[in-house]
Order: structure tokens, then C-alpha cells, then sequence
């Protein structure tokens, strides 16, 4: 999409580690999409935000007080919270940027209708992940036979996942190699580790066959970084594309690529060129 659409003003809903750092460094690159407006669920940590930008934007008290000072909506809350903004967006007609690929997956087809409805689109960057755009290729040609992701982190990337066991919970502490937390569907990792699957969530929306999808969470205390790993079969042939990626500092449950794949798709939005299908 080029540059020429009207109105460039952002609001930004969720201003925690990751919506912030998107926030402070749209504003550093010099986009032209400017933070208007914020919004949390905890107002100091949007009071906190506003106070660190330069465009000073405006702290709201609810949701629907976001919608008449923006032109588009970046989605950076928690999976619960993704739903309902993306729901009020899109009746609003704000193009929607969500970084919780799990709750649009969870709810791809009420979302879809929605966006159909109102003709407002929904963009869902890549994220900690490389090989997407090979992966919608290779849909196009016959069927998926089979698609793995495998996701691999240092114990702490996994603190607080409400999908943890005791016993899983005693193991990060003192495993010294590295062990499944999970093997199974990308609704159940969702449900599971929420703040860390968004990439096998992005993966079984690229794919188009969900349900194809086989998810393995692992811990390992010996990473230093995030591993994602993802493996095709079908009638294309075969793809393996692995991506290891630091740890953000101020959230060691995402990766930084993440956080800089927000960026590129802004990016993309304003150029008039763009890369990769």
C-alpha cells in the first residue's frame, strides 16, 4: 500500500515493553506514521510512554476515546485484550496493524468477516521469523503435506507462561539440557504460552492449513538466543528456514526481530516500492 492514503496518525493500544519500543523507534526512524494517541489497561504505563515521546500523544481513558484522534491502530496488548480492539477498529474503519497474531488466528473468521464488512484491512507483521514469503509461495502450488515449527529459548523467555506444570516450572529452574515444554496444535500453544508462540500462530495463518500445523515448544538453558525453526513438505517440494534471533532486553519472552519487523511492515506502507510478495 503506498504512501498516498490520508492520515498517518497511530494510536497505540497496549504500551508495554514491546508496543513502547515500536513507538520510541517509529518516532527516532522519523516515519510518518505519528503517535497520537495511547491506551493501557494500566494508564501509567501510557502516561510513562507519553511523557518519553516527543509528539507528547494523548493518554485515553478508554478505548473508544483512541478512534477520534487516529487514522490507523497498532494492536501491541495481550492476547484477551487483541480481540476487542481489533473488533472496534475495524467497525471504526481503522486499518489495523496486530502484533497478537494468536488472537487474530483464535478468531480469524469473525475478524475476516469484519474487515470484509467495514473494508478496512488488517496487517499482520512477520515478527521473530523468516521464510513467509516462501511458505505462501509454496501454497500456491498444489497442497502442504506436512508443517513444523519448532521454537527454542533460554528458560527465562518462558517465565510466567500460564500454560506451565509444576513439574515444568521445577525443570526451567534446574534442567542443565534442554527439554520440551510442549508438542502438540498451534491452539493449544496458544492457550498454553500466549506471550510465545505469535510466530506459530503467524506461521498457520501463512500456511492457509492451520490445522496442518505441529508446534514444539522447547527450553533449553544453554541458548543464548530464539530459535525458530520451520519445515515444508508438499507439492512445491521442501523448505527449511531456521531464524535465531537475540532476546529483546526489555522482554526476553520476544525476540528484538520482532519488534524491528513492526517497523519494516510501517515502512512498507509509506514506500512506493515494495519487496516480497
Amino acid at each position: 500500500m503506498s504512501s498516498s492514503r490520508p492520515g498517518h496518525r497511530l494510536a497505540l493500544v497496549g504500551c508495554g515493553a514491546i508496543g513502547s519500543l515500536v513507538a520510541e523507534l517509529l518516532e527516532k526512524k522519523k516515519s510518518s506514521f505519528k503517535v497520537t494517541a495511547l491506551y493501557d489497561a494500566r494508564p501509567e504505563a501510557a502516561q510513562l510512554l507519553s511523557k518519553k515521546l516527543k509528539s507528547k500523544p494523548k493518554v485515553c481513558q478508554s478505548l473508544s476515546e483512541v478512534f477520534s484522534v487516529c487514522d490507523w491502530v497498532l494492536e501491541a496488548a495481550s492476547v484477551k485484550a487483541a480481540l476487542p480492539t481489533a473488533q472496534a477498529s475495524l467497525r471504526k474503519r481503522k486499518p489495523l496493524v496486530m502484533m497478537s497474531t494468536g488472537a487474530f488466528l483464535l478468531h480469524q473468521k469473525q475478524l475476516t468477516k469484519l474487515a470484509q464488512k467495514y473494508k478496512t484491512k488488517i496487517y499482520l507483521p512477520s515478527g521473530a521469523l523468516c521464510g513467509l514469503d516462501g511458505l505462501k509461495a509454496a501454497r500456491q502450488i498444489g497442497s502442504i503435506k506436512s508443517l513444523t515449527i519448532t521454537s527454542t529459548k533460554p528458560p527465562r523467555g518462558f517465565a510466567g507462561a500460564p500454560g506451565l506444570t509444576s513439574a515444568q516450572k521445577k525443570m526451567l529452574e534446574k534442567n542443565k539440557s534442554a527439554f520440551y515444554l510442549y508438542q502438540g496444535d498451534v491452539w493449544g500453544a496458544i492457550q498454553r504460552f500466549p506471550a510465545n508462540v505469535n510466530v506459530a500462530a503467524t506461521t498457520a495463518i501463512a500456511s492457509g492449513t492451520p490445522q496442518k500445523l505441529k508446534v514444539r515448544v522447547v527450553a533449553d538453558p544453554k541458548a543464548t538466543m530464539n530459535q525458530h525453526e520451520i519445515h515444508v513438505e508438499g507439492d512445491f517440494g521442501e523448505l527449511t528456514a531456521i531464524t535465531r534471533n537475540r532476546p529483546s532486553k526489555m522482554n526476553p519472552r520476544t525476540s528484538a526481530l520482532a519488534i524491528q519487523a513492526a517497523l519494516a511492515l510501517f515502512e512498507r506502507l509509506e514506500s512506493y516500492v515494495e519487496v516480497g510478495n
